[in-house]
């Protein structure tokens, strides 16, 4: 069997629990050695990505990684002020002919269609699935963010619903910058990634209040640990909602619970990584 690269865009943030190299047995791309070998393109952030992905002779599998999907939706930038911009309908059009695209949910998948790219759905997780299950009854809930781009993230919902809460204890991860007026929301900020996993195995939901989203290691790690998570984009067996009245009745609900949930745990371990250049 040939060996399959994978090309990681420059644009796609790091911070994750693995490498695509050792998640699914690939090797990194060198544009000029491996041009006609098979290759995961992961991340299409803009022309040089496109670009390099148009110049590539052999099979093309993309799996887009969230935002990407956004900047290509709305036109690459050929200026720095975004006033230029690439129509994306030809290009999407040249991506349905020649290459496989994968998506990790099915608001990603529901983005690309609009432009006529029908993606396949697989969540992701870079990192090993053999994490234990952890959960104990109790009312501690975490989300993370990426940089200080708090409302994409979400922190400014649980500043507009803490108080609404008071019986949930909020633990924000990722940035110190951000401030609060509410003696039960707690900024742990920037620390270590080994520090935080072992805070958050100890806690009981993540959350991740995103609307456009790859399939986040905040969602995936809650749910291997038995954690009853909460996401605002849907997935089997784990709780999602459209507005802050029904996010505030499952954080309501959350101290009640006291068994691990099963259900979803099962079925993203048999449904993480089922990628079709993986044998």
């Amino acid at each position: 069997m040939q060996e399959i690269k994978c090309r990681i865009a420059p644009s796609l943030g790091g911070g994750f629990a693995g490498t695509p190299y050792s998640a699914w047995g690939v090797l990194p791309y060198n544009s000029e050695t491996d041009i006609e070998k098979p290759c995961i393109f992961f991340g299409l952030y803009g022309l040089p990505d496109f670009y390099t992905l148009w110049g590539h002779k052999g099979k093309k599998w993309i799996l887009w990684a969230g935002s990407d999907i956004t900047h290509f939706v709305n036109g690459y930038w050929l200026d720095n002020e975004g006033l230029i911009k690439v129509c994306p309908k030809s290009l999407a059009k040249w991506i349905r002919l020649n290459c496989e695209s994968w998506v990790e949910n099915e608001v990603e998948a529901k983005a690309l269609k609009v432009l006529g790219i029908e993606a396949k759905v697989c969540p992701s997780f870079l990192g090993s699935v053999d994490i234990p299950i952890s959960f104990q009854q109790g009312n501690k809930v975490y989300l993370s963010c990426s940089g200080d781009n708090f409302q994409l993230y979400g922190w400014d919902v649980i500043e507009r619903i803490a108080d609404k809460v008071p019986e949930i204890t909020f633990f924000l991860y990722g940035s110190n910058e951000w401030k609060t007026k509410h003696p039960n929301v707690i900024i742990r900020g920037r620390v270590p990634k080994e520090i935080m996993d072992k805070e958050i195995s100890e806690m009981q939901a993540g959350l991740r209040p995103v609307e456009s989203d790859g399939c986040s290691e905040i969602v995936v790690k809650s749910v291997l640990r038995g954690q009853h998570t909460i996401s605002k984009i849907k997935y089997p067996f784990v709780d999602s909602y459209a507005n802050d009245e029904e996010l505030i009745e499952l954080l309501k609900e959350l101290p009640n619970k006291d068994m691990p949930n099963f259900k979803a745990r099962d079925w993203f371990i048999k449904n993480l990584n089922k990628f079709s250049w993986i044998h």
